[in-house]
């Protein structure tokens, strides 16, 4: 189940109710992937009439180099951490340790050397884009060759996606103290979560069917926003009666 809510970066009063409020809620088996969820909460919110939000919170299963890229392409924030480049090749440099520029078809390796032939490779069946970025001739007396180049390769050669620019940058921007407080925005969805399990029981299914299971929850999600704003009209009417209270006396 994929869940969305409105975020209010507004601090709240002693006692004061939640001001955000659930805007969607997507149903879907348990074998398929958190992105595809994402699209799907996407056109359903897009079939409701809601625009895409300006700045969307989320965690790093919705993080890639393609969807920050057309975030940033559409004027909006994606924010969410960014996975580790993978560590598979023998504890060697990882892409993290260069330099690249995609679009100057420019890589600096960690010895501060460019690369020497930049390829681009395009898969005829998918369409899906990467670049191949080569050594040749610097390789062979770098003093970090050990811990760059493989013991069956003559030179160092990477293989990067369409949009490695603005995924080097997360990953620099999340390790950052400015980032670490930005995402507390999100932890309002873990307690929404939370609320839906234990006050609504979403973890079990009542009925058997995809189609059962989704009204079940758009039931939930109904019923939990209901209740947020009973507690948000209850909240304001006590204030308003201290405020008179207060003045009377």
């Amino acid at each position: 189940m994929q869940v969305a809510e409105t975020l209010t970066q507004a601090e709240l009063e002693p006692g004061e109710p939640t001001q955000n409020f659930l805007t969607g809620i997507v149903t879907h088996a348990a074998h398929a992937s958190d992105e595809a969820g994402a699209a799907k909460m996407e056109a359903e919110q897009a079939a409701m009439g809601l625009d895409k939000p300006p700045v969307q919170y989320v965690d790093g299963a919705y993080v890639s180099a393609e969807k920050l890229a057309a975030a940033q392409a559409e004027g909006r924030s994606l924010i969410g951490p960014a996975a580790a480049a993978p560590h598979n090749n023998g504890g060697r440099y990882t892409t993290e340790d260069f330099n690249i520029q995609v679009e100057e078809r420019k890589a600096i390796c960690p010895a501060g050397k460019e690369n020497t032939q930049c390829s681009r490779l395009e898969e005829q069946a998918t369409g899906k884009v990467t670049y191949r970025f080569e050594w040749s001739t610097h390789c062979a007396d770098c003093p970090f060759r050990a811990r760059c180049v493989g013991p069956e390769q003559k030179h160092r050669t990477l293989i990067v996606g369409e949009h490695p620019s603005a995924l080097q940058a997360r990953r620099q921007e999340q390790k950052t103290e400015a980032f670490a407080q930005e995402m507390k925005h999100r932890n309002g969805i873990e307690g929404t979560q939370s609320e839906l399990v234990r006050a609504h029981g979403i973890r079990r299914a009542r009925y058997r069917g995809l189609a059962k299971v989704r009204l079940q929850n758009y039931f939930a999600a109904a019923a939990c926003n209901v209740k947020r704003w009973f507690r948000r009209q209850g909240w304001k009417r006590s204030q308003a009666e201290a405020g008179l209270v207060v003045a009377v006396s």
